[in-house]
């Protein structure tokens, strides 16, 4: 047992003299009546160590003994994870009983990033059943795709949706994690997936807005520590969710704002890289299964250029941009479809059809875009013949690859709909082919297939 005294207490932090034995980086301190944690992560002096709050500080005082054993913060965790929510420390918050057959440490086990453990072989395109994103932006196992955007442009409703339609497709199990979100999403969500009937495949684990920084910094790597027990004991493909990845680096440059280090370029924390890496860098595949990620990323101001979102940038195979101009015409998902990318979109990956359909619609939308301020000022009429057919298309294209949700349905009484990416590559090779130029806009807004015409153009 390793003792200390609190000799000071400033915002999130504490500083703790210890006059025998020091607790090493990252070990674990609480007080005498075991409801108040630490994680030490700075030596100040031979004998003081600071330590980040992992619980509320009311009633901490200075000269107060804290306690810790030197072991690292670490998870429970056994199969019955699967439909419940969890804290930080892998205590359950739903109100049910909960007993964990092993504790593993939440920063990893180091073998697992050993060259040998890691699959380096191709993985499958998963399919989402969301046109937009099977068509532009494909994703494979093992793979991270970004949802980027500002506030109420729909990335929450994207991630859940992923979640349900993942989990029709028995690809394997998902771990969220709320990341300084709001309460009420938290419950939104779990109350969906409830609903859907796909809880039962997902395990959710919360560090909300008004939770300490240390634990919104650490709430993350609980999850991923789940993700990857589930992945290495049953051998399950997993699928991790992140809402919101920005939130993760505000908790960190909180921290650093507490601890009185220098910033940054805009404040962020000169560890900016570090801290993303010690989660980013364990979502991959190994030889006992993969872990793909989707993870939502606020923008700031919708400043794609914020060095925080420059940073997550570097980590993702996927970005997908939701726009508040397609959000404002009422196109969801709101998807920026010339500022997305990935680097699955490549001939030798998703084959040769879908890389032409592809690669044609971004065309037509480029070339919209170029004749938008034309159209804006003088009208579709102005344009000529082969402009005019181009705008026609690339409307007609904006529409089909809108869509109507399954987490939605109960709020705007349109069924969820799954489109197999056979079909969303069929309906755009008709719309590009002017198989739907005298078709009104309207039948093809927010339905799943062409199939949804009836066979009635």
């Amino acid at each position: 047992m390793i003792e200390g005294i609190i000799i000071s207490i400033k915002g999130g932090v504490i500083e703790v003299y210890f006059p025998q034995k020091m607790p090493s980086i990252h070990s674990l301190l609480y007080n005498k009546d075991k409801n108040r944690y630490f994680e030490v992560i700075e030596v100040k002096s031979p004998k003081v160590v600071r330590a980040i709050g992992l619980s509320s500080l009311e009633g901490v005082e200075r000269g107060e003994m804290v306690y810790g054993t030197g072991e690292e913060l670490t998870v429970g965790l056994n199969k019955d994870i699967l439909g419940r929510m969890f804290n930080v420390f892998g205590d359950p918050i739903d109100g049910k009983p909960f007993s964990p057959e092993t504790k593993l440490s939440i920063y990893g086990d180091k073998k697992t990033f050993r060259h040998e453990h890691v699959n380096n072989q191709q993985e499958k395109i998963l399919e989402t059943g969301i046109k937009a994103i099977d068509l532009l932006t494909p994703l494979r196992q093992g793979d991270s795709i970004g949802l980027f955007g500002g506030a109420g442009v729909g990335k929450t409703i994207l991630i859940s949706e992923l979640i349900h339609n993942f989990s029709l497709k028995d690809i394997g199990y998902s771990v969220f994690a709320g990341i300084g979100e709001r309460i009420r999403e938290g419950n939104d969500l779990y109350l969906a997936l409830k609903r859907l009937n796909v809880l039962d495949k997902t395990v959710l684990y919360f560090g909300e807005m008004d939770k300490a920084p240390g634990v919104r910094a650490r709430v993350g790597l609980s999850a991923i520590t789940a993700a990857e027990y589930l992945r290495d004991t049953y051998g399950k493909n997993m699928l991790f969710f992140v809402d919101n990845i920005f939130r993760y680096v505000m908790a960190g440059m909180e921290i650093g704002a507490i601890l009185g280090k220098v910033p940054s370029e805009l404040g962020y924390q000169a560890t900016l890289s570090l801290d993303l890496s010690d989660l980013e860098e364990r979502i991959l595949a190994t030889t006992k299964g993969s872990i793909t990620s989707v993870q939502a990323v606020y923008v700031p101001a919708d400043d794609l250029t914020d060095p925080a979102v420059v940073a997550i940038f570097s980590h993702l195979d996927t970005s997908l941009v939701l726009s508040r101009e397609q959000a404002e015409k009422g196109i969801y998902p709101a998807i920026d479809i010339l500022r997305s990318s990935s680097l699955n979109l490549d001939q030798d990956i998703v084959g040769e059809k879908h890389y032409a359909v592809a690669s044609e619609v971004k065309r037509i939308f480029q070339r919209y875009q170029d004749l938008s301020h034309i159209i804006a000022i003088l009208g579709m009429g102005e344009l000529s013949r082969d402009d005019r057919i181009i705008a026609q298309r690339a409307e007609r294209l904006q529409r089909f690859l809108t869509q109507p949700f399954f987490v939605t349905s109960s709020f705007n009484d349109k069924k969820g709909s799954y489109v197999p990416l056979a079909k969303t590559l069929e309906g755009c090779e008709k719309i590009l082919e002017g198989d739907f130029d005298n078709t009104e806009l309207s039948r093809l807004y927010m339905i799943g297939s062409t199939d949804d015409f009836g066979g009635s153009l």
